[in-house]
């Protein structure tokens, strides 16, 4: 008996070590994810088709681990359309939503991991993205007008001192007498001012606001609805321009979506808003009656509203992936705006001013992982200016 008793025992507690060490690795793989990453990745990837608590495009997401095993999840994500072909469940899916989810290979599983993280927490203990999105660009411009407005021009004293000494002696060369030479310097000040002024604000455009050919409402669809910047903009994060997205992209939502149902703003009726939808079909070749493509479309022109001069390079990915700016920071809150407006005045002093205020950060940015990994040793608390920020041959080859 007392073999069986400690053999009892012994199977007891190796069961109740292995019990802890399971809990213990759940509890790692759990503190390892990144809920706040998650709500991101969400934003980005998810929330144009999915909410969390209410049907949209897709089923709600909220708690969807409680539904499904993490290693289908992971199929269902990485292709939705090879994966329904040999689950049923994933077929079941389709058949309910009659809309194939967009591939995304590009997702880790750690990703996917965060995003489910933030389907279970919720928004509960995660500082909005968007609160801190739209105080950015307050802050970065509000920066911006004090460099500006404190930015000491001490060079251009002598040579006003300079330039009048020389006009009082050419008039006493000349013999004119002090009133001439009064009315002639204060002619060619006014002058030299207004023509210095005008010639500056050329290219200025903040505010500029043009109607486009349909009545995209950004507060609508990045406001409302939550639809992050780069769905749309996809090509920010990894080449030069932010592009333009073609209208098969509105056509993931927008198959389903034939009429605007929202709160109602500037001029327009239901019905005016109705017809930019049908406007989206039109582009797309798009037939909701038949539920079917049945022309080719045609491409929308468009108006471009923020607009570098072709003697400037600009490269979004490394503002955005590298530097993790937020769209806003430069285009400003656009989640408030019907009409999108150039919210920067984007000329060379507000970039450098932002380049000599802004800090590197070079920890975990896999820009600087490997060539210029030394750098985070030696250059702790550098700006953007201090890495070369402030050369004219990076923005002007």
């Amino acid at each position: 008996m007392d073999i069986v008793h400690k053999s009892n025992l012994i199977s007891k507690l190796t069961s109740f070590v292995f019990t802890l060490f399971l809990l213990f690795t759940i509890s790692l793989t759990a503190q390892d994810t990144d809920p706040a990453k998650g709500k991101k990745l969400f934003n980005a990837h998810c929330a144009a088709c999915h909410r969390l608590d209410t049907k949209l495009l897709g089923p709600p997401l909220s708690g969807v681990e409680d539904r499904r095993d993490k290693e289908w999840i992971y199929q269902f994500v990485e292709n939705s359309d090879e994966f329904m072909k040999t689950d049923a469940e994933a077929k079941a899916l389709f058949d309910e939503y009659k809309i194939p989810m967009t591939p995304f290979p590009q997702l880790s599983h750690k990703d996917i991991d965060d995003i489910i993280a933030y389907t279970t927490v919720g928004d509960a203990g995660i500082e909005s993205v968007a609160e801190v999105v739209t105080e950015q660009p307050k802050i970065i411009n509000e920066r911006y007008e004090e460099l500006t407005a404190t930015k000491s021009n001490w060079w251009w004293q002598p040579i006003v001192l300079l330039f009048l000494i020389g006009l009082i002696f050419l008039f006493a060369k000349l013999k004119l007498n002090l009133l001439a030479i009064f009315f002639t310097i204060i002619m060619l000040f006014s002058t030299a001012y207004f023509l210095f002024a005008y010639l500056m604000q050329i290219g200025v455009d903040t505010g500029y606001k043009p109607i486009q050919p349909i009545q995209f409402s950004h507060k609508v669809h990045a406001g409302d609805n939550g639809i992050d910047c780069e769905y749309c903009h996809s090509s920010a994060k990894h080449s030069r321009t932010s592009g333009i997205p073609t209208s098969n992209v509105c056509m993931n939502c927008h198959k389903l979506i034939t009429e605007y149902n929202g709160d109602l703003f500037g001029d327009y009726t239901k019905e005016d808003l109705d017809a930019e939808i049908a406007k989206v079909h039109a582009a797309a070749g798009w037939e909701p009656s038949e539920f079917a493509y049945t022309s080719e479309g045609k491409a929308v022109e468009w108006t471009r509203v923020h607009n570098l001069p072709d003697f400037v390079y600009y490269n979004h990915s490394q503002h955005v992936s590298v530097a993790g700016l937020e769209c806003q920071t430069c285009h400003g809150p656009v989640e408030e705006m019907h009409i999108v407006e150039q919210y920067s005045p984007l000329t060379m002093d507000w970039c450098i001013s932002c380049h000599q205020d802004t800090n590197v950060n070079m920890d975990d940015n896999g820009y600087y992982a490997g060539t210029y990994e030394h750098l985070k040793d030696t250059h702790k608390g550098a700006t953007v200016a201090d890495m070369g920020g402030r050369e004219c041959g990076k923005c002007h080859y």
